[in-house]
């Protein structure tokens, strides 16, 4: 069974992708931020990694960094909204939100997701990189 490692400091969007993918067959761990994102990563390393970007203390740039550093080949996602806050502020199309996810590719993410997507994109991303 694939595994994916979720790392995500809103508790409730990492419990909502871990149902999605659990239901499609995934084995998932959610961890509520950067640090404790790499450290699970470190003592039980997962095919895939999900991480937010915008993260307090531990960013999400520095976590791709960190697990390309020592794992080249797992597969990562990287997601942003772009740090605006509430839905009546939220604007997908942020510079902001281009600027986050423009800097994880540039780290070392794979996929790029853009808050809020539709759980068939991320199920779809996750299965991009699982592909052989």
């Amino acid at each position: 069974m694939p595994s994916v490692l979720i790392i995500d400091d809103e508790a409730e969007v990492g419990e909502a992708m871990r149902r999605i993918l659990e239901r499609e067959g995934f084995a998932v761990t959610v961890t509520g931020g950067g640090e404790a994102g790499v450290l699970a990563f470190e003592r039980s390393p997962t095919d895939v990694v999900i991480t937010d970007i915008i993260m307090p203390k531990t960013h999400g740039v520095d976590v791709i960094r960190a697990i390309r550093a020592k794992h080249a080949s797992t597969r990562i996602i990287a997601m942003s909204g772009g740090g605006n806050f509430g839905p009546l502020a939220y604007e997908p199309e942020a510079i902001t939100t281009s600027a986050y996810l423009a800097a994880a590719k540039q780290a070392g993410a794979d996929e790029l997701l853009t808050k809020p997507f539709d759980k068939k994109d991320l199920v779809a991303a996750v299965r991009r990189l699982l592909r052989p």
